[in-house]
């Protein structure tokens, strides 16, 4: 039996299920079906609009459904669906008396009377409608509604997180974890349907300027300071285009109420998890005042273990590993900041943010090797201890100027960041008799510091300028210039007390980076068509200095960006969008430099300073249908990636100072190309005014080829993946989240991935008039969540498998000062990259 092609035939059954699920007033003509609500056959010339936003947050309601009903009969008329800007058109309508009705999840069905289309009137513009969150009275008991944890736009989904249970006391990584489409693996690396090379951002700032890796960003920030995470998987050319899946946006609270306010949270948890955080913000007059702190201490337990096979010559050799470790950390986050607004057109926005934190592994590890178990050649344990020590700040400054000419205005954006790290290692390696007793008295102690300095300055400006109520176009630059200094000593001891330099493994490399980019959009409605197109332009200069062997080299290299997003919305409360661009996946300076890093006295990784960026295609279509309690979005997305870049490992003994020794060398390698297509389906469900559900399941196929200088191998693979989230707000204030998700096997060029489930569940009680909250949440209940894998290559096969104590209980508490509302203000446009990002769509 052809498992490929047995899965080949589901995942074009899935695909002909979700063309199935388009009715048919999708594929007719603009006005099919409607009927005349008034006069039958009286022409449509009538045309109604308007703006629906939250009464309490003031933000746009993006792609709520607005249905037009006839005041005598009720019948309907027409219907729209909002824009990510909240805006609704409707034409073609004829004269008479209506009334429109309103319907978003979490918000209760509202309608607004006695709308009047006549010949000497025939277009009505309703302005700006205000809409309140669902209150329902049971008995003496208010239930408030949440918004809705997930929201569909043109070119991304929006997942609330404000009301998130099961992350209490966690961070933006444990967040990531309960995110649609999105994986998080043991050493908390994020991939984005399947792929690994995806673009974080923190509030619409790269969160990898100086140096610091996504998960490492989002390890600093605590969940209970996230609004909401944006998951844009098909950027407009506004954005930065690094990243072959997409990019990941992470919003932060702000607030910016007239007098004083503030939220106050603080979080134990078992396994030595405690932390804590206080946002507070005073507005008086033109000035706004905002700052934030956040402490976290954690102290856990990790295990491994791992077995390699090497073969070669008729002989096999192994080695096994036993590993246990503990991890701990200590971070501080602070920042400060001001909005002075000259006038209602123009505001300067003023923050600097500072970031302290230190991390501490100690990692005791039992190595055997052998070619017969009962006689092993060689018993030894490593300890290895390392104290990692960061410090960052970053400046922003932003200017914000609107004009009398609605959707006009002016956005410039300045950043400077810098980072130091200095990390420290020791290793002590003891050899031990066949039988683990009684040590030999060969010992090796070795040491290593790490030196980081790292900066980086971005500036961006943005124009968006309308040529009439339907149409506006956009242009903007941004300018990125960052250096990453790293100097690595590494030391053995020769004697007691006396250190000698191992020019093997010691290095300093510098690298610089420069990035100028210019873009250009034009959007318009037709009709009932939305369309955005855009072009972006980038320049790239890369300059490595391997100081230590006096090596240099450099990458420059042009590359045009394209951009498209079609929408159409359709009777009935559907739409149907498809999107597509081009994007980049640039080196990271750890990957192109030559010298050789020691992640064990068997573990060797290098980088291959001849890499390529990898470029990469993507399409995708959706579609979007609501009801008044329920919404679907199913979609299918192709992308591929020319001269992707994996990870490649062999088994070498000729490593400089390692000769004679079995060692794991893990390089990189510019791939021929890598495919990936599949489906995504998320399902919505109110169950009634307290309950509601949502759930996703994806499915796709992961292509590899390799044909690189050092490799020729290919693996193919189904993969799929599904979450599950149930919401209950109960009488008393009372609220129960629970939560679950399955991950399939995932391939990679030289192995597989095996699968990953886990489930949570937390309680929630307001208490004192909903000005506090106490929470108690369980992670991973059923102690599931292990990291396993196997690799392979010509002369090697290796099973490794890594755990955490990741079931935890947490007990957390949060005081709101006057109403601190969990809504970001969204006082400043998106503009990709810029400060202060929401990531509003190009759409009219």
């Amino acid at each position: 039996m052809d498992i490929r092609k047995i899965s080949k035939r589901i995942f074009t059954l899935l695909f002909i299920s979700i063309l199935a699920w388009f009715p048919a007033e999708l594929y007719s003509q603009p006005g099919q079906g409607r009927r005349a609500a008034e006069g039958g056959t009286l022409p449509k010339i009538g045309k109604l609009q308007g703006t629906i936003i939250d009464t309490e947050t003031r933000e746009p309601l993006m792609f709520a459904s607005v249905v037009l009903n006839s005041e005598r009969d009720s019948t309907m008329v027409s219907g729209a669906i909002t824009t990510e800007e909240g805006k609704f058109v409707m034409d073609e309508l004829p004269p008479g008396i209506y009334y429109i009705t309103i319907n978003f999840v979490g918000y209760p069905s509202q309608d607004f009377n006695s709308i009047r289309i006549t010949f000497r009137e025939p277009e009505v513009d309703m302005g700006i409608i205000e809409v309140s969150p669902s209150a329902q009275l049971l008995g003496e008991v208010t239930v408030e509604a949440a918004r809705s944890l997930m929201e569909t736009g043109l070119d991304r989904r929006v997942i609330n997180v404000g009301q998130e249970l099961t992350s209490i006391g966690g961070t933006g990584l444990d967040i990531m974890q309960n995110i649609p489409s999105v994986a998080v693996d043991f050493d908390g690396n994020i991939s984005l349907r399947g792929s690994g090379n995806v673009t974080i951002l923190i509030d619409g700032r790269p969160s990898t300027l100086t140096g610091l890796s996504g998960s490492e960003a989002l390890e600093q920030i605590p969940s209970e300071m996230i609004e909401r995470v944006e998951v844009i998987t098909n950027p407009s050319a506004r954005f930065n285009p690094e990243g072959t899946s997409g990019i990941i946006n992470v919003v932060l609270k702000q607030q910016r109420k007239p007098g004083y306010n503030g939220m106050v949270s603080l979080n134990a948890g078992s396994a030595g998890r405690y932390s804590g955080s206080v946002n507070l913000n005073y507005k008086l007059n033109k000035w706004n005042f905002f700052t934030n702190y956040s402490g976290r201490l954690l102290d856990m337990e990790s295990f491994g273990n791992s077995q390699r096979e090497t073969f070669g010559g008729g002989v096999s050799n192994f080695m096994d590993q036993d590993i246990n470790g503990n991890f701990g950390m200590n971070s501080h986050n602070a920042q400060l900041g001001v909005d002075y607004n000259f006038n209602p057109k123009n505001t300067l926005t003023a923050s600097s943010r500072y970031s302290n934190w230190d991390r501490s592994m100690d990692n005791l590890t039992e190595y055997m090797l052998y070619q017969d178990l009962t006689s092993p050649s060689s018993l030894f344990l490593m300890d290895n201890e390392t104290d990692m020590l960061h410090n960052s700040f970053s400046h922003q400054l932003n200017f914000r100027r609107t004009y009398d000419e609605r959707h006009r205005e002016l956005i410039a954006d300045v950043g400077f960041s810098t980072r130091n790290m200095d990390r420290n290692e020791n290793f002590l390696q003891e050899f031990f008799d066949q039988n683990w007793n009684n040590p030999n008295g060969v010992d090796n102690l070795e040491r290593s510091n790490m030196d980081g300095k790292n900066w980086s300055f971005t500036s961006q400006l943005d124009y968006v300028h309308p040529l009439s109520e339907n149409t506006k176009i956009e242009t903007g630059f941004r300018t990125q210039v960052r250096q990453m200094d790293s100097e690595f000593l590494f030391e053995n001891q020769v004697s007691p007390g006396v250190w000698a330099n191992n020019t093997n493994r010691s290095n300093h490399f510098i690298y610089d980076e420069q990035i100028y980019a210019a873009y250009a959009m034009y959007a318009t409605m037709l009709g009932k068509f939305s369309l955005q197109t855009g072009l972006r332009l980038e320049q790239t200069l890369v300059d490595g200095n391997q100081l230590t062997e006096g090596k240099t080299f450099e990458k420059n290299y042009l590359n045009l960006f394209p951009t498209a997003h079609v929408r159409r919305n359709f009777e009935n409360n559907q739409a149907l969008q498809i999107s597509y661009s081009r994007r980049i996946n640039r080196p990271h300076n750890r990957n192109i430099n030559p010298f050789m890093r020691f992640n064990s006295e068997y573990e060797v990784s290098m980088g291959n300073p001849e890499l390529d960026a990898e470029l990469i295609n993507s399409l995708e279509l959706g579609y979007t249908r609501f009801w008044e309690s329920t919404t679907i979005n199913p979609s299918i997305f192709y992308r591929n990636t020319n001269g992707m870049v994996t990870r490649f490992q062999t088994v070498t003994d000729s490593l400089p100072g390692l000769e004679g020794r079995e060692v794991t060398l893990s390089t990189y390698e510019n791939l021929n190309k890598g495919i990936s297509y599949g489906a995504e389906l998320i399902l919505s469900q109110k169950i009634n005014s307290w309950w509601s559900m949502n759930g996703t399941f994806s499915y796709f196929r992961n292509i590899i080829e390799g044909k690189g200088a050092q490799m020729e191998l290919e693996n193919d693979n189904y993969s799929w993946s599904g979450r599950f989230v149930s919401n209950m707000n109960l009488p008393g204030g009372w609220a129960i989240q629970v939560n679950g998700f399955y991950r399939s096997p995932i391939i990679m060029l030289q192995g597989e991935m095996d699968a990953m489930y886990s489930a949570s569940a937390g309680v929630r009680k307001n208490i004192w008039g909903n000005s506090g909250t106490i929470s108690l949440n369980v992670s991973d209940i059923f102690n599931t969540m292990r990291f396993s894998m196997n690799n392979y290559g010509d002369n090697f096969t290796m099973d490794m498998e890594r755990w955490r104590n990741s079931r935890q209980i947490t007990l957390g508490f949060t005081y709101r000062i006057n109403e601190f509302e969990r809504r970001r203000d969204r006082r400043s446009r998106d503009n990709g990259d810029s400060d202060n990002m929401d990531f509003d769509d190009f759409d009219m």
